[in-house]
C-alpha cells in the first residue's frame, strides 16, 4: 500500500462519499480510529437514509407502512397501467357463469363462502394459478357476476373501474375518471379504496375521492354519477373513501364522509336507478366499515359504525333507532361488524381498543344497546373477523409491533381459545369450516377454523408486497389482488396442483437499498469531482 497523502480530505469524502472513504482509509492506511470509524459507519447509514428519501420524493420506491412501529418494506413503484399496455381479452365472456361475489366481502359482507365445494389439500397440492394480471393502485377487493370480475384501479390517467374476463383475465371494459387520492402522511398509498357492488346488471362505485358511479355491468356506460361531497357538502374522511355502497331493494345506501359547515347529514339513501336522494340521516361522523343492512330485534335495519358510535339506522327514512358510544384513535372504525344472531353483534377495532358484544332490545316502540362484555382479546384493525360455529376468528393488532396475531375468541365470553401465527394485517374468508387468509405481506394461508387449536394447514408465496386488499372466492376459484398483481387461483376439488416460488420480498427491498447507497455515493463522486477540479484551478 502506498503511504503518500491522499488527493482529497478523508473526512470530506466520507461527508460526500463514503465508498470513496473507505478505498482512502485502504490505500493509505489513513491514521482514523474510534470515533472517526463510528462517524463513517454513520454517514453510511446516512447515504441510505438519503438515498431512499431521494428516490421516494422522486416517486421511484416506497416504503410501506401500517401505522405503527417502524416502517415496513422498501418497493419499487412500478409505472402505473394506461389503456395502451391493458391487455383486452379476444374471449367472449361467459354470462351463464354461476361464479357470484356481488361486492365487499361477498353478498352478506360477513366473509363467508357458501358456494360449491373447494379443495383445501394445500399441504400436498398447492393451489394452481388459472390466470395472473397486471392492475393499477388502491386497495380494492374483486365483485364477480355473469362471467365478469370488476375492480378499481390507480391508472396514470386517473381512478378506473375496470371489467375483465373470468375466463382469462383479460380486460373488458374501463371507466376512467379524474382522480388521484394519496393521504396525508402517505401510509396508505395512492387509489381507491372501496370494493364495486353489483346489483341486477348494474355497478356501483365509489373512488376515494367520492366520486359515485352506477354503471351498466356489461358495457361500462355511466347511467348516472355525482360526487358526493359535491352534492351534499360533506367533507372527506383522512384516509380516503373506503365505504362500499350497499343495495337495499330500490334504495342505493352510502355514507358520506365527515359534517363541514352546514352539513350535518353523512348517510344517505338514493334510488338506485335514477340517484335521486331518498333520505338524509343526521348521523355524525361516518368512518370507513361498509354500511350493511341486518334484522336486529326484529326490524331490518342500516348497521353502521360510526366514527364515534356504533348505530342502527331506520331502512325506511335514516331515523337513528339506537346508538352506543364506540371511540378509537383518529376515529379510525375500519372492521365490519359481525351479526351474532338476532339481538347480538360482534364489534372489534385496533388501535388498543379491542372488541365487544352489544345486546339490541326492543320495549314498544323504543330500542335500546347495551354493552355486554369488552375486552382486548381481539383487536381488528383492517381486517375483519368471520363466525362459525359460535366462535370468531379474527386477525389481532400487535399494538406496534407491525404484527397481526390470528386468534380465536368464544362468542359469548370474548374468552381467547388460542393464539396463533402472525399473518401481519391481512385479511380472510371462511369456506368449508377453513379460513383463507390474505397475509400483509402478499402470502396466502389455510387454516382450519376451529376453537381446539391453530392449525395451519399452509402458507405459500402468492403476491409481491403489502397486501391489504380482500380476496374473492367464488364458484371454487380464489382471487387475490395488490396494488400491482390479480391472481386468480383454481382450487375446486380435482384442480390441478401448482408449484411453490420463493417469495421475492426480501430481493426488492435489497435492490432497493443497493440503489439508495449507489445512487448518494455517485451525487457525492461528482460533488467530489467538481470540489477537486475547483481548488486545483
Amino acid at each position: 500500500m502506498n503511504d503518500t497523502e491522499p488527493p482529497v480530505s478523508p473526512r470530506l469524502a466520507s461527508y460526500l462519499c463514503p465508498l470513496l472513504a473507505i478505498w482512502l482509509l485502504w490505500r493509505h492506511r489513513l491514521p482514523w480510529r474510534g470515533g472517526k470509524t463510528v462517524m463513517l459507519i454513520l454517514f453510511l447509514l446516512i447515504q441510505f437514509i438519503l438515498g431512499i428519501l431521494l428516490m421516494t420524493k422522486a416517486g421511484w420506491t416506497r416504503v410501506d407502512w401500517d401505522g405503527r412501529g417502524l416502517p415496513g418494506d422498501l418497493r419499487w413503484v412500478l409505472a402505473a397501467p394506461s389503456d395502451t399496455d391493458w391487455k383486452y381479452s379476444d374471449r367472449k365472456p361467459n354470462p351463464d357463469d354461476p361464479a357470484h361475489w356481488p361486492g365487499y366481502r361477498g353478498a352478506r359482507r360477513d366473509g363467508v363462502y357458501t358456494g360449491p365445494a373447494i379443495r383445501t389439500d394445500w399441504d400436498t397440492a398447492p393451489p394452481k394459478p388459472a390466470w395472473t394480471t397486471q392492475v393499477g393502485g388502491g386497495h380494492a377487493s374483486m365483485t364477480i357476476a355473469r362471467g365478469r370480475l370488476f375492480t378499481l384501479e390507480q391508472w396514470a390517467e386517473g381512478e378506473v373501474v375496470t371489467c375483465y374476463n373470468l375466463v382469462d383475465g383479460r380486460g373488458l371494459w374501463r371507466h376512467a375518471y379524474v382522480g388521484k387520492f394519496n393521504d396525508k402522511s402517505a401510509m396508505g398509498g395512492v387509489g381507491p379504496r372501496s370494493t364495486p357492488t353489483w346489483d341486477d346488471g348494474r355497478l356501483y362505485t365509489i373512488g376515494a375521492e367520492g366520486q359515485l358511479h352506477s354503471l351498466a355491468a356489461d358495457t361500462g356506460k355511466v347511467i348516472w354519477k355525482k360526487n358526493i361531497f359535491d352534492a351534499f357538502g360533506t367533507r372527506n374522511l383522512p384516509f380516503g373513501t373506503c365505504a362500499s355502497p350497499w343495495v337495499a331493494g330500490e334504495k342505493l345506501i352510502i355514507t358520506a364522509g365527515a359534517r363541514a359547515g352546514s352539513a350535518k347529514h353523512t348517510v344517505f339513501a338514493l334510488d338506485k336507478m335514477t340517484g335521486e336522494v331518498l333520505w338524509r340521516s343526521a348521523a355524525e361522523k361516518q368512518a370507513y366499515m361498509s354500511p350493511i343492512t341486518a334484522t336486529l330485534a326484529g326490524r331490518e335495519q342500516i348497521l353502521l359504525c360510526a366514527g364515534r358510535a356504533i348505530q342502527g339506522l331506520s331502512l325506511e327514512d335514516g331515523k337513528i333507532l339506537w346508538s352506543i358510544k364506540w371511540t378509537v384513535s383518529y376515529d379510525n372504525n375500519i372492521a365490519q361488524p359481525v351479526v351474532i344472531d338476532d339481538t347480538h353483534i360482534f364489534i372489534s377495532a385496533g388501535y388498543g381498543t379491542g372488541c365487544g358484544l352489544i345486546e339490541i332490545k326492543k320495549a314498544g316502540n323504543t330500542f335500546s344497546a347495551k354493552l355486554m362484555w369488552k375486552n382486548k382479546n381481539l383487536k381488528n384493525k383492517f381486517t375483519s373477523s368471520v363466525l362459525h360455529k359460535g366462535h370468531l376468528y379474527g386477525l389481532d393488532d400487535g399494538d406496534g409491533d407491525n404484527a397481526a396475531y390470528l386468534v380465536c375468541i368464544n362468542t359469548q365470553t370474548g374468552e381467547e381459545q388460542w393464539r396463533g401465527e402472525n399473518y401481519g394485517h391481512g385479511q380472510l374468508l371462511l369456506a368449508q369450516g377453513h379460513l383463507i387468509i390474505q397475509c400483509e405481506n402478499g402470502d396466502l394461508a389455510l387454516t382450519k377454523a376451529t376453537p381446539e387449536s391453530h392449525q395451519q394447514i399452509a402458507r405459500l408465496p402468492a403476491l409481491a408486497g403489502k397486501t391489504w386488499n380482500n380476496p374473492a372466492l367464488a364458484n371454487g376459484r380464489l382471487y387475490v389482488r395488490n396494488d400491482q398483481q390479480m391472481i386468480c387461483y383454481d382450487i375446486q376439488p380435482g384442480s390441478k396442483a401448482g408449484s411453490v416460488t420463493l417469495n421475492t420480498n426480501t430481493g426488492e427491498a435489497l435492490s432497493v437499498l443497493a440503489a439508495a447507497f449507489l445512487l448518494l455515493n455517485g451525487l457525492g463522486c461528482i460533488g467530489l469531482g467538481c470540489f477537486v477540479r475547483s481548488a486545483s484551478e
